[in-house]
């Protein structure tokens, strides 16, 4: 079954919620992949564009302290091989707080593939995610 370019990234966010970080979305990203996190000036907490393998530790990383993402869709701008989306959070913390944050994201495709994704957020509220103080 081809999925869509917007099915791919609805298959992310589920991957997300679900915590299956490698069987379901790993036929969906080509082996070149990387994840940057925007904008630069943050340093992508740590690490300024992932590979997978990068990406699936930073998300075991993040399930410590966000229980749920909750994401869903607003806006999409299909390009072509580039879609573009602006989402929100409606989450939860593990600590019982809300997780809420704000998205644009923009996603490049290869041969019917995820192949890059570029991803601005709140970074200063993660930041209080990742270090507790939220």
């Amino acid at each position: 079954m081809v999925l869509t370019h917007r099915e791919i990234v609805i298959e992310w966010f589920k991957m997300l919620d679900n915590r299956d970080h490698s069987a379901v979305i790993k036929d969906l990203i080509t082996p070149e992949f990387r994840l940057t996190i925007l904008p630069k000036s943050t340093g992508g907490f740590g690490v300024p564009s992932r590979t997978w393998v990068q990406v699936q530790e930073f998300l075991k990383e993040l399930d410590k302290v966000i229980e749920v993402y909750g994401l869903s869709e607003n806006t999409w701008i299909d390009a072509g091989d580039v879609l573009v989306g602006h989402y929100y959070s409606d989450g939860k913390l593990r600590s019982g707080s809300p997780y809420k944050n704000e998205y644009i994201g923009i996603f490049k495709f290869k041969d019917g593939k995820l192949d890059s994704f570029e991803e601005m957020m709140d970074s200063k509220y993660v930041e209080q995610v990742i270090s507790g103080t939220a």
